[in-house]
């Protein structure tokens, strides 16, 4: 089984607020639902724990992967941009500051295109890392 890229990287966009896991058996990528109550994420979480051996967690990509995305993104702007940017990104609370730049300088469609490539990047990673087939 081969898992699908672009997929895996869509997980990863979510990574920091649901649980996924790759289902080694057949290739999938298994995202826990925002609309599952307590009953059915119980039943769901025994289910994978049962047959642990057969899933692979996801790790929370969004909290290891955005903070160096938004500094090379910065660091890909033209002088001024770039300076904003990365003066932003200074201190506790950059992020947040990071992200009402980029929609000041109407750079979002740019910086969610650089971050789904940056994500496309570490499923290819992640694959490769755990030694599973997958397609672009």
């Amino acid at each position: 089984m081969e898992i699908d890229l672009h997929e895996l990287a869509e997980a990863f966009l979510r990574s920091d607020v649901r649980q996924g896991y790759i289902d080694l058996a057949q290739g999938k990528v298994i995202l826990l639902k925002d609309d599952m109550d307590e009953a059915e994420a119980e039943a769901h979480v025994f289910e994978i724990e049962e047959e642990w051996e057969h899933y692979l967690p996801l790790p929370n990509m969004v909290d290891e992967q955005e903070r160096p995305a938004m500094q090379a993104f910065a660091r890909a702007q033209r002088e001024g941009v770039r300076e904003r940017l990365l003066e932003a990104l200074q201190g506790s609370g950059g992020a947040n500051r990071f992200r009402h730049q980029v929609k000041r300088l109407l750079l979002q469609k740019a910086w969610d295109n650089h971050f789904r490539q940056t994500l496309l990047e570490a499923a290819r990673d992640f694959c490769q890392e755990n030694e599973l087939a997958y397609k672009e």
